[in-house]
This record gives structure tokens, C-alpha cells and sequence, in this order.
């Protein structure tokens, strides 16, 4: 399998957007890989990773999905009521996901004595036709694991999982280093397109 995967920038501004707009933290978890065949356009944009995951969980309140991928890492993804209904969905699913990446807000060094934790936030908003749209975001006392200062992807190990995210070029990476503990908020992963079988869940 194959992923398609651009993320050496900041993410879409509507993300962002949104993201300053939404109270505060949320929760995601990492990415996958494989490249769908269904996803709506071959380019990319930054931020985005097209990938053929598994099923593992599904949370109808809040319309999103945990999905496995072939390196067997997760990654759990918000998506539009306007994108699909993961209540389609059922563990064991494979899907086709084109999704933007969790993106970093804000990162702080904090003494926290190898204690981690993390509070999760689901903001609802009107959408069009009647729906509403969830946006998640989430603060996390976690451990710097990894830096890709190119990329400016952080993996973060939290109380249960560790998480991949992407700081935009407003978010100082030059002060956190590898082993440090740091408070971050960040808004989670986010679907742009789903298919199972190659038909859209609607």
C-alpha cells in the first residue's frame, strides 16, 4: 500500500480558521497510509493524506471514526455529517480516507513529573441543510517524542497513545526538544472524504 502524504506547511487556513474559532482542546490520535483510488482529486494539498485504513471504533455523538492503518497506527478523524455517516460503519470496515492532519496550536514546556493527561472538546455548529458540522479539539500534557523539524511534524506520547501533529510556521518548534514534557492544544484530524467500497457513506 501506498500513502499520499504533503504536510510541510501550515494546513489549510479554513482549518486554522475554524481551529482559533472552537473553544478550547480537542482529541486525535495518528495518521495511516495507502492512497484511495476514490478520493475526489490526484494533487494534494498540504496537509492532507490520502490513505486505505481499517475500522476500529466508531463514536456516532460526535460523528467520528478511529481507523488502523498498515503500519498498524491509529488515527481517529472527525468527519462533516455533510462528508458521511460513520453510523454506516461498523468495526472491521475498510475505508478510503482523504483527511487533513491534526494541527498543532500551541506548545509550552511544563514541569509535570511524568504525569500525562489530556481533556478533549467537541464544538457544534450549524451547517447548511439543516446539519451540523463537529470540530475537536484537544489539550494534552504530553512527551515530546519525535521532531521533524523539515516537515515540523511533532509526535507526542499522551496518557494513551501518541500523537502526530503538524505546527504551522506561527508555532515556535525551536524551543521544545526531544524527551521534553509540554502542554499542547491542537485540533484533530478532520475527514474530507470517505468511501467504503468505493461508495460515499451518505
Amino acid at each position: 500500500m501506498s500513502t499520499r502524504h504533503r504536510s510541510s506547511a501550515p494546513l489549510l487556513g479554513a482549518l486554522l480558521v475554524l481551529a482559533l474559532g472552537v473553544s478550547p482542546p480537542l482529541h486525535a490520535q495518528t495518521a495511516s497510509d495507502a492512497a484511495p483510488e476514490s478520493a475526489p482529486n490526484a494533487a494534494l494539498q498540504i496537509g492532507e493524506v490520502q490513505t486505505t485504513a481499517t475500522v476500529v471504533s466508531i463514536d456516532a455523538a460526535t460523528n467520528s471514526v478511529t481507523l488502523r492503518g498498515a503500519r498498524r497506527n491509529l488515527v481517529t478523524v472527525s468527519v462533516d455529517p455533510a462528508v458521511g455517516d460513520v453510523s454506516k460503519l461498523k468495526p472491521g470496515d475498510h475505508v478510503n480516507i482523504l483527511y487533513k492532519e491534526a494541527l498543532l496550536l500551541r506548545a509550552e514546556k511544563v514541569a509535570t513529573r511524568g504525569i500525562r493527561s489530556r481533556v478533549d472538546t467537541v464544538a457544534t455548529t450549524p451547517a447548511s441543510g439543516g446539519m451540523t458540522a463537529t470540530a475537536r479539539s484537544v489539550q494534552v500534557i504530553a512527551t515530546v517524542e519525535k521532531i521533524d523539524r523539515k516537515s515540523r511534524k511533532v509526535a507526542l506520547r499522551g496518557p494513551n497513545r501518541t500523537v502526530v501533529v503538524v505546527a504551522p510556521p506561527d508555532v515556535p518548534l525551536e524551543s521544545i526538544k526531544v524527551g521534553d514534557s509540554i502542554r499542547a492544544d491542537y485540533v484533530g484530524a478532520t475527514a474530507v472524504h470517505v468511501t467504503r467500497d468505493g461508495q460515499n457513506l451518505q
